[in-house]
Protein backbone atom coordinates (compact mmCIF):
# COMPACT_ATOMS: atom_id res chain seq x y z
CA UNK A 1 0.00 0.00 0.00
CA UNK A 2 0.97 3.64 -0.52
CA UNK A 3 2.20 6.05 2.14
CA UNK A 4 0.05 9.00 3.35
CA UNK A 5 2.57 11.61 1.59
CA UNK A 6 0.88 10.25 -1.54
CA UNK A 7 -1.69 11.51 -0.66
CA UNK A 8 -2.23 15.50 -0.66
CA UNK A 9 -5.64 16.98 1.05
CA UNK A 10 -7.36 19.96 -0.71
CA UNK A 11 -8.85 22.12 1.94
CA UNK A 12 -12.64 22.86 1.59
CA UNK A 13 -12.28 26.53 0.58
CA UNK A 14 -10.02 25.70 -2.08
CA UNK A 15 -11.68 22.76 -3.73
CA UNK A 16 -15.41 25.33 -3.87
CA UNK A 17 -13.96 27.50 -5.55
CA UNK A 18 -11.98 25.48 -8.23
CA UNK A 19 -15.98 23.48 -8.59
CA UNK A 20 -17.08 27.08 -9.28
CA UNK A 21 -15.48 26.91 -12.86
CA UNK A 22 -17.52 25.89 -15.86
CA UNK A 23 -16.62 22.52 -17.72
CA UNK A 24 -16.97 23.43 -21.00
CA UNK A 25 -14.86 22.69 -23.93
CA UNK A 26 -12.65 24.08 -27.13
CA UNK A 27 -13.06 20.71 -28.96
CA UNK A 28 -11.30 17.89 -26.86
CA UNK A 29 -9.57 20.34 -24.95
CA UNK A 30 -10.79 22.01 -21.31
CA UNK A 31 -11.18 25.34 -22.78
CA UNK A 32 -8.47 27.93 -22.46
CA UNK A 33 -10.34 30.08 -20.33
CA UNK A 34 -11.46 27.36 -17.57
CA UNK A 35 -7.89 26.74 -17.31
CA UNK A 36 -6.42 30.23 -16.53
CA UNK A 37 -9.28 30.78 -14.21
CA UNK A 38 -8.34 26.84 -12.17
CA UNK A 39 -4.54 28.36 -12.48
CA UNK A 40 -5.68 31.58 -11.01
CA UNK A 41 -7.12 29.87 -8.32
CA UNK A 42 -4.80 27.64 -7.56
CA UNK A 43 -1.60 30.55 -7.08
CA UNK A 44 -3.87 32.28 -4.91
CA UNK A 45 -5.35 29.61 -2.34
CA UNK A 46 -3.56 26.71 -3.48
CA UNK A 47 0.31 27.30 -3.67
CA UNK A 48 0.91 24.31 -0.93
CA UNK A 49 -1.73 21.85 -2.95
CA UNK A 50 0.93 23.14 -6.00
CA UNK A 51 3.81 22.45 -4.17
CA UNK A 52 2.86 19.18 -2.88
CA UNK A 53 1.89 18.20 -6.34
CA UNK A 54 5.23 19.22 -7.86
CA UNK A 55 7.36 17.74 -5.13
CA UNK A 56 5.30 14.01 -5.21
CA UNK A 57 5.17 13.90 -9.22
CA UNK A 58 9.25 14.98 -9.09
CA UNK A 59 10.44 12.39 -6.42
CA UNK A 60 7.40 9.37 -7.92
CA UNK A 61 5.61 10.31 -10.84
CA UNK A 62 2.74 10.08 -9.65
CA UNK A 63 0.50 12.09 -6.64
CA UNK A 64 -2.88 11.56 -4.86
CA UNK A 65 -4.98 14.73 -4.58
CA UNK A 66 -7.65 14.24 -1.64
CA UNK A 67 -10.46 16.42 -2.67
CA UNK A 68 -13.71 16.12 -0.10
CA UNK A 69 -15.66 13.41 -0.45
CA UNK A 70 -19.01 14.95 0.83
CA UNK A 71 -18.83 17.35 -2.47
CA UNK A 72 -21.24 15.76 -5.16
CA UNK A 73 -20.36 14.39 -7.76
CA UNK A 74 -20.47 17.20 -10.64
CA UNK A 75 -18.43 19.53 -8.24
CA UNK A 76 -15.88 16.83 -7.88
CA UNK A 77 -15.28 16.76 -11.30
CA UNK A 78 -14.83 20.83 -11.82
CA UNK A 79 -12.57 20.58 -8.75
CA UNK A 80 -10.80 17.84 -10.18
CA UNK A 81 -10.41 19.46 -13.52
CA UNK A 82 -8.98 22.24 -11.86
CA UNK A 83 -6.22 20.64 -9.72
CA UNK A 84 -5.60 18.64 -13.22
CA UNK A 85 -4.85 22.17 -14.77
CA UNK A 86 -2.16 22.18 -12.29
CA UNK A 87 -0.28 19.91 -14.00
CA UNK A 88 -0.84 20.33 -17.74
CA UNK A 89 -3.73 21.40 -20.18
CA UNK A 90 -6.69 18.90 -19.78
CA UNK A 91 -7.83 17.16 -22.77
CA UNK A 92 -9.64 13.78 -23.29
CA UNK A 93 -8.40 10.95 -25.91
CA UNK A 94 -11.50 9.23 -26.28
CA UNK A 95 -15.00 10.35 -27.07
CA UNK A 96 -18.04 9.18 -25.07
CA UNK A 97 -17.86 11.21 -21.90
CA UNK A 98 -18.96 14.19 -20.60
CA UNK A 99 -16.88 16.75 -21.42
CA UNK A 100 -13.35 16.49 -19.79
CA UNK A 101 -14.26 13.29 -17.90
CA UNK A 102 -14.80 9.94 -19.31
CA UNK A 103 -16.73 7.32 -17.26
CA UNK A 104 -16.18 4.13 -16.24
CA UNK A 105 -19.17 2.63 -14.40
CA UNK A 106 -18.16 -0.83 -13.82
CA UNK A 107 -20.31 -3.55 -15.25
CA UNK A 108 -20.65 -7.08 -16.29
CA UNK A 109 -21.11 -6.07 -19.97
CA UNK A 110 -18.00 -4.41 -20.29
CA UNK A 111 -14.76 -6.26 -21.05
CA UNK A 112 -13.36 -7.75 -17.94
CA UNK A 113 -9.90 -6.23 -18.06
CA UNK A 114 -10.97 -2.85 -19.89
CA UNK A 115 -11.60 0.46 -18.18
CA UNK A 116 -14.78 -0.38 -16.04
CA UNK A 117 -14.24 -4.07 -16.32
CA UNK A 118 -14.78 -6.23 -12.98
CA UNK A 119 -10.92 -7.98 -13.54
CA UNK A 120 -7.34 -6.67 -12.88
CA UNK A 121 -6.07 -4.52 -14.93
CA UNK A 122 -2.30 -5.00 -16.48
CA UNK A 123 0.47 -2.55 -15.94
CA UNK A 124 0.67 0.07 -19.00
CA UNK A 125 0.53 3.86 -19.87
CA UNK A 126 -2.76 5.01 -22.14
CA UNK A 127 -1.99 4.95 -25.55
CA UNK A 128 1.45 3.47 -25.81
CA UNK A 129 0.78 3.08 -29.73
CA UNK A 130 0.81 6.53 -31.05
CA UNK A 131 3.42 8.99 -32.20
CA UNK A 132 2.38 11.43 -28.67
CA UNK A 133 1.24 9.56 -25.80
CA UNK A 134 -0.62 11.57 -23.16
CA UNK A 135 1.95 13.13 -20.89
CA UNK A 136 -0.44 12.60 -17.91
CA UNK A 137 -3.38 10.28 -17.27
CA UNK A 138 -5.36 11.12 -13.84
CA UNK A 139 -8.14 9.01 -12.75
CA UNK A 140 -10.95 10.61 -10.49
CA UNK A 141 -12.67 8.03 -7.81
CA UNK A 142 -16.78 9.17 -7.67
CA UNK A 143 -17.34 5.84 -6.10
CA UNK A 144 -15.10 3.32 -5.09
CA UNK A 145 -15.94 -0.51 -5.41
CA UNK A 146 -18.08 -1.82 -2.23
CA UNK A 147 -17.23 -5.08 -2.26
CA UNK A 148 -13.55 -4.09 -1.47
CA UNK A 149 -11.75 -4.71 -4.24
CA UNK A 150 -9.63 -2.38 -7.16
CA UNK A 151 -6.79 -1.08 -6.05
CA UNK A 152 -4.87 0.94 -8.49
CA UNK A 153 -1.54 -0.69 -9.35
CA UNK A 154 1.72 2.15 -9.77
CA UNK A 155 4.91 1.02 -11.12
CA UNK A 156 8.45 2.94 -11.90
CA UNK A 157 8.98 2.62 -15.59
CA UNK A 158 12.23 4.28 -14.91
CA UNK A 159 13.47 2.05 -12.46
CA UNK A 160 12.51 -1.25 -13.99
CA UNK A 161 14.48 0.10 -17.35
CA UNK A 162 17.51 0.84 -15.33
CA UNK A 163 17.71 -3.16 -14.54
CA UNK A 164 17.47 -4.76 -18.10
CA UNK A 165 20.89 -5.91 -19.65
CA UNK A 166 22.60 -4.07 -22.17
CA UNK A 167 21.08 -7.19 -24.74
CA UNK A 168 18.05 -6.63 -23.94
CA UNK A 169 17.36 -2.57 -23.81
CA UNK A 170 18.55 -2.87 -27.20
CA UNK A 171 16.10 -5.55 -28.53
CA UNK A 172 13.46 -2.85 -26.55
CA UNK A 173 14.94 -0.10 -28.29
CA UNK A 174 13.85 -1.06 -31.79
CA UNK A 175 10.52 -0.89 -33.19
CA UNK A 176 9.53 -3.85 -32.97
CA UNK A 177 6.57 -3.61 -31.01
CA UNK A 178 2.63 -3.95 -31.54
CA UNK A 179 -0.36 -3.67 -29.38
CA UNK A 180 -4.01 -3.33 -29.93
CA UNK A 181 -5.16 -0.62 -32.32
CA UNK A 182 -5.09 3.37 -32.61
CA UNK A 183 -8.03 4.75 -33.24
CA UNK A 184 -10.47 7.61 -32.85
CA UNK A 185 -8.19 9.26 -30.46
CA UNK A 186 -7.74 12.69 -30.11
CA UNK A 187 -4.93 14.87 -28.75
CA UNK A 188 -2.44 11.73 -29.01
CA UNK A 189 -0.80 12.27 -32.68
CA UNK A 190 -0.77 9.22 -35.33
CA UNK A 191 -0.77 5.58 -35.14
CA UNK A 192 2.50 4.49 -34.54
CA UNK A 193 2.76 0.44 -35.37
CA UNK A 194 4.81 -1.20 -34.92
CA UNK A 195 6.70 0.53 -31.86
CA UNK A 196 10.20 0.72 -29.71
CA UNK A 197 9.26 -0.09 -26.30
CA UNK A 198 12.16 2.38 -25.24
CA UNK A 199 12.97 5.14 -27.25
CA UNK A 200 16.42 6.90 -27.29
CA UNK A 201 17.01 10.38 -26.41
CA UNK A 202 17.50 12.79 -24.10
CA UNK A 203 16.65 11.55 -19.95
CA UNK A 204 13.34 12.64 -19.14
CA UNK A 205 12.45 13.12 -23.01
CA UNK A 206 11.62 9.43 -23.88
CA UNK A 207 8.68 6.75 -23.76
CA UNK A 208 8.94 3.56 -22.32
CA UNK A 209 5.79 2.57 -23.92
CA UNK A 210 4.62 -0.29 -22.18
CA UNK A 211 1.51 -2.37 -21.52
CA UNK A 212 0.96 -5.64 -19.98
CA UNK A 213 -1.00 -6.39 -23.75
CA UNK A 214 2.16 -6.75 -24.91
CA UNK A 215 2.93 -10.20 -23.74
CA UNK A 216 -0.72 -11.63 -24.93
CA UNK A 217 -0.22 -10.17 -28.88
CA UNK A 218 1.04 -13.03 -31.01
CA UNK A 219 2.39 -9.92 -33.11
CA UNK A 220 5.30 -10.29 -30.35
CA UNK A 221 6.09 -14.03 -30.35
CA UNK A 222 9.51 -13.58 -31.46
CA UNK A 223 10.50 -11.29 -28.14
CA UNK A 224 8.63 -12.78 -25.52
CA UNK A 225 11.40 -13.60 -23.70
CA UNK A 226 12.94 -9.93 -23.47
CA UNK A 227 9.48 -8.56 -22.77
CA UNK A 228 8.51 -11.31 -19.62
CA UNK A 229 11.93 -10.00 -18.63
CA UNK A 230 10.97 -5.98 -18.31
CA UNK A 231 7.60 -7.39 -16.99
CA UNK A 232 9.02 -8.58 -14.37
CA UNK A 233 11.38 -6.36 -13.46
CA UNK A 234 8.43 -3.26 -13.79
CA UNK A 235 5.96 -5.92 -10.89
CA UNK A 236 9.25 -5.48 -8.30
CA UNK A 237 8.82 -2.07 -8.42
CA UNK A 238 4.82 -1.99 -7.86
CA UNK A 239 3.11 0.18 -5.18
CA UNK A 240 -1.26 -0.01 -4.51
CA UNK A 241 -3.39 2.05 -3.45
CA UNK A 242 -7.33 1.96 -2.75
CA UNK A 243 -8.91 5.45 -4.01
CA UNK A 244 -11.18 6.51 -1.92
CA UNK A 245 -14.06 8.79 -3.39
CA UNK A 246 -12.59 12.45 -4.43
CA UNK A 247 -9.42 11.28 -4.83
CA UNK A 248 -7.85 12.13 -8.19
CA UNK A 249 -4.80 10.15 -9.13
CA UNK A 250 -2.33 11.79 -11.25
CA UNK A 251 0.07 9.99 -13.41
CA UNK A 252 2.95 10.87 -15.52
CA UNK A 253 3.21 8.61 -18.15
CA UNK A 254 7.07 8.94 -18.73
CA UNK A 255 7.76 8.33 -15.36
CA UNK A 256 4.97 5.71 -14.22
CA UNK A 257 2.39 2.48 -15.46
CA UNK A 258 -0.59 2.07 -14.24
CA UNK A 259 -3.18 -0.82 -13.94
CA UNK A 260 -5.81 -2.30 -10.83
CA UNK A 261 -6.52 -5.21 -9.23
CA UNK A 262 -9.45 -7.12 -10.01
CA UNK A 263 -12.79 -5.96 -7.85
CA UNK A 264 -14.41 -7.75 -5.03
CA UNK A 265 -17.45 -10.38 -5.86
CA UNK A 266 -20.28 -8.30 -7.51
CA UNK A 267 -23.14 -10.58 -7.52
CA UNK A 268 -24.77 -8.56 -4.48
CA UNK A 269 -24.11 -5.48 -5.88
CA UNK A 270 -26.55 -3.31 -7.16
CA UNK A 271 -25.79 -1.57 -10.71
CA UNK A 272 -26.35 1.85 -9.02
CA UNK A 273 -23.55 0.72 -6.05
CA UNK A 274 -20.68 -0.48 -8.46
CA UNK A 275 -17.66 0.92 -8.49
CA UNK A 276 -17.14 4.50 -10.87
CA UNK A 277 -14.16 6.34 -12.15
CA UNK A 278 -13.94 8.61 -14.41
CA UNK A 279 -10.30 9.54 -16.51
CA UNK A 280 -8.98 12.43 -18.13
CA UNK A 281 -5.58 13.57 -19.82
CA UNK A 282 -3.57 16.21 -19.80
CA UNK A 283 -0.56 17.80 -21.52
CA UNK A 284 2.96 18.79 -20.51
CA UNK A 285 2.25 22.23 -20.01
CA UNK A 286 5.70 24.97 -19.09
CA UNK A 287 2.41 27.33 -17.58
CA UNK A 288 0.88 24.74 -15.25
CA UNK A 289 1.92 26.02 -11.87
CA UNK A 290 3.30 22.54 -10.85
CA UNK A 291 5.98 22.69 -13.50
CA UNK A 292 7.11 26.08 -12.54
CA UNK A 293 7.72 25.17 -8.99
CA UNK A 294 9.77 21.74 -11.00
CA UNK A 295 11.36 24.25 -12.65
CA UNK A 296 12.23 27.04 -9.76
CA UNK A 297 13.18 23.74 -7.57
CA UNK A 298 15.41 22.34 -10.50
Amino acid sequence: MTHHRHRIPVAPSLATALAEIELGMDGHTWAAAHVDAARTCLRTAGVALVHSLADRLAADGWAIAALPAELPDESLRRAAAGVLAGVGAPFFSIDGGRGLWLDGLSGPERIPTSFGGFAAQVLHIDAPNVTAPPDYTSLLMLRPDPAGGGHSVLADLRAAALLLTDADRDVLSHPLFFEGRAEQLHGVGEPLLPFPVLEDGPPGCTWIRWAGKLLTDPRNATHLPVLDRFAALLHGTERRVLLRRGNLLVVDQRRAAHGRTALGPQDGVSASARRLLCQAKARFDTDAPAHQVMRSAA
